[in-house]
């Protein structure tokens, strides 16, 4: 196979009575043996010479065959290395990684004007897909930069100084944004800067300590509103987007991008007991306020902390948007949360004090407030209360859950303890003034 050419004419003299000779062509190969007898006719596309050896013979059928396999082999590789490639190219395609079409931009048929009009329409969001790239560029017009100043005492005089910057969504193209409640508090004059760097002053509409949001407001329309998602339907592992100002105006627009870590990550702040959704997109101080997006560029939470120490990386945490919505929308109507209350300043008592005092685990009532629910049914300083509608109750976000799923104007059972005696009070809940939300 490796010395012989094809279309010659070949002599076999190992008989000198009967000697053949044969013209092969490049389909053909024959052979003959010592009895001049025709065995055996292959189809190849090369042309063999004949030999009077029976163990020759075979040693060449076995070459042949070995030959054979080894071009079905890789035709078959040929063939499934064009189809992972059609594959590929279709999965690239489908997930947006996108393919871009230089030969249109550079084509020798386009005047220049042409192949700037191309070279833009390349670089346009029509042909390049990113997932990430997609959802910047239709997010980042909706996030802007709260500065906020508030009023000091140095000596004699006050003085008004920049606490810091944060982020905000635009809710509405008239001019409602959402932040978080700790971006605003105490200020004293706010600056809005959009994405193109127009500025607006701001004024706070309402505010939420309990649930770290609030809504400023400026005078302005046709702003870019966000797209608002579902954060009901979230899944672990899907695509996550922050968008925000981490760090100041000098990073503003910064945009992270990771997954969605976690669902409904209760973490307490100071007080606050909060449910929460983790993803590893960085956050860091600035991006408060700002935007947690899915891959259709809609937003699903908003960003609100972090976990930092040497020993964690990559935890923030957003308050989800469905959680958010119902407040948002009340402090615009309202400018505060109408949350049911009784008026009471509380703190919990554990095991220990309860062993410690001989007094029994639960809220212990520490303030009565005026005028309040708990005022009129005649609840007292050190009153504890053990149980609300039967339901035992031994630390204070229990109490507030269980206060929380009632409405203004519903009449609550407490069980309380009150020198060495218990007995059942019935409390008339009201709506939480401002002035304590």
């Amino acid at each position: 196979m490796d010395d012989y050419n094809m279309n010659n004419n070949y002599n076999d003299d190992s008989n000198d009575s009967n000697s053949l000779n044969s013209n092969f062509g490049t389909n053909d190969v024959l052979y003959t043996n010592n009895n001049n007898s025709l065995d055996k006719s292959y189809s190849t596309n090369s042309s063999f010479n004949m030999y009077n050896s029976d163990s020759e013979n075979r040693q060449y059928e076995k070459r042949y065959k070995k030959s054979r396999l080894l071009n079905i082999i890789l035709a078959f590789l040929l063939i499934g290395v064009m189809i992972g490639g059609a594959f590929t190219y279709g999965i690239l395609q489908f997930n947006g990684l996108g393919l871009f079409k230089f030969a249109e931009a550079t084509s020798p048929d386009n005047n220049s004007a042409n192949n700037n009009a191309s070279t833009k329409k390349l670089l346009s969001t029509d042909w390049y897909t990113n997932p990430v790239a997609k959802v910047a560029d239709e997010v980042l017009p909706s996030i802007v930069m709260i500065k906020n100043k508030v009023n000091i005492n140095r000596g004699f005089e006050v003085q008004q100084v920049d606490k810091g910057t944060g982020s905000g969504i635009i809710y509405r193209k008239d001019g409602y944004i959402i932040t978080n409640q700790h971006v605003i508090d105490g200020a004293t004059e706010l600056t809005v800067t959009l994405h193109d760097g127009t500025e607006y002053k701001g004024r706070v509409l309402g505010q939420d300590t309990k649930t770290d949001l609030a809504v400023v407001k400026v005078e302005a329309n046709n702003l870019p509103a966000a797209k608002i998602g579902d954060s009901d339907n979230l899944m672990v592992g899907e695509l996550a987007v922050a968008i925000g100002n981490p760090a100041g105006e000098e990073f503003s627009g910064t945009v992270t991008a990771g997954i969605i870590s976690a669902l409904n990550r209760s973490l307490n702040i100071g007080e606050k007991k909060m449910k929460l959704i983790q993803t590893d997109a960085a956050i860091n101080p600035g991006n408060s306020g700002g935007a947690l997006v899915n891959q259709n560029s809609e937003v699903i939470g908003i960003n609100s902390i972090k976990l930092s120490s040497p020993e964690i990386e990559g935890m923030g945490f957003a308050i989800p948007i469905n959680d958010a919505l119902p407040i948002i929308n009340e402090l615009i109507q309202n400018g505060y949360v109408k949350r049911p209350w009784i008026g009471v300043g509380i703190q919990g008592i554990t095991e220990v004090e309860s062993k410690q005092y001989n007094i029994p685990v639960g809220i212990y009532v520490g303030q009565v407030y005026y005028n309040s629910p708990a005022e009129k049914a005649q609840l007292k300083p050190n009153d504890i209360i053990v149980k609300i509608d039967e339901i035992k109750v031994e630390t204070t976000e229990e109490l507030s859950h269980i206060i929380e799923g009632h409405k203004s104007g519903d009449t609550i059972r407490l069980t309380i303890y009150r020198d060495g005696k218990y007995m059942d009070v019935d409390v008339t809940l009201d709506v939480m003034p401002p002035t304590t939300n």
